[in-house]
């Protein structure tokens, strides 16, 4: 198969455990753009969470953000794709999130927002090692029942960050009513997208806009909310450090993000 595009998860694919995307993966990203394949980034972040890499990654134009709920070309500045939950979901997930000891993130118009008093006390909610960036990233939120009843039907995503598994379980539990995309990531974290949003859908909606189609596409990636996008795509590939989940549905397996397995990914599949 002669793939024309590649998807790259962030955390745990692109980025190593130091939140760092290594000269060897940058230069196969910019030999593969010259060669006029597109490579593009398919995160759970918002663009403002990726400011601290986009001078890096110059030579990608595309992202699929948020888990999927909006696309962006960089080139242009422009959202291209943007979903936005409604007012009757906004309403059951302030509900479920003001019953719990919960950190709330909430993301819209690509930017992110979370209360300015948790930001400084993450590893309690078992977000430590992103403190930094959100301090450096993410706008504080001082009142959040004011937030919500302002931006009710703007916002495209909400993460809850609890403190432990169980807290997650009260929280899924609350939600079962609601029907919203629930992705569980890191140890405790619960990801929320409107119906019908996912990395999976996200890419779809890229490659009709560029005209590609979806057996000529690549993803790599190594969490749940990969998933969707992993099963969607003409190859599929999990890094070495990938959940069973993910590792069970890959076509491949590669390297895990501490050796450069994005370099593996594309030098062999798509170059």
């Amino acid at each position: 198969m002669d793939y024309q595009l590649i998807a790259l998860d962030m955390d745990g694919t692109l980025l190593n455990h130091q939140h760092e995307i290594t000269k060897r993966c940058l230069e196969m990203i910019e030999k593969a753009q010259k060669i006029g394949k597109q490579v593009v980034i398919s995160t759970g972040r918002s663009l403002s969470e990726m400011q601290l890499y986009l001078d890096d990654l110059k030579m990608i134009r595309y992202m699929i953000l948020e888990s999927g709920a909006c696309i962006y070309d960089l080139w242009q500045q422009k959202m291209i794709y943007q979903k936005t939950f409604d007012s009757r979901e906004i309403e059951k997930i302030y509900q479920t999130l003001i019953e719990q000891d919960i950190m709330l993130h909430i993301f819209m118009d690509g930017y992110s927002y979370s209360l300015q008093e948790c930001m400084h006390q993450m590893a309690k909610y078992q977000m430590g090692k992103y403190q930094e960036m959100f301090l450096q990233c993410v706008k504080p939120i001082k009142d959040v029942q004011e937030f919500f009843n302002k931006y009710q039907d703007h916002i495209e995503k909400v993460n809850f960050y609890h403190c432990s598994p169980q807290s997650r379980e009260v929280s899924l539990q609350a939600l079962e009513g609601i029907d919203v995309v629930k992705a569980c990531v890191e140890i405790s974290s619960l990801e929320l997208t409107p119906k019908g949003v996912d990395k999976g859908v996200g890419i779809k909606h890229l490659c009709q806009y560029l005209d590609i189609p979806l057996v000529q596409t690549i993803a790599v990636g190594d969490s749940h909310n990969d998933l969707e996008m992993l099963k969607t795509v003409g190859l599929s590939i999990a890094m070495g450090n990938a959940n069973e989940a993910v590792k069970a549905i890959a076509d491949k397996v590669v390297s895990d993000c501490e050796h450069d397995g994005v370099v593996e990914a594309i030098e062999q599949n798509l170059l």
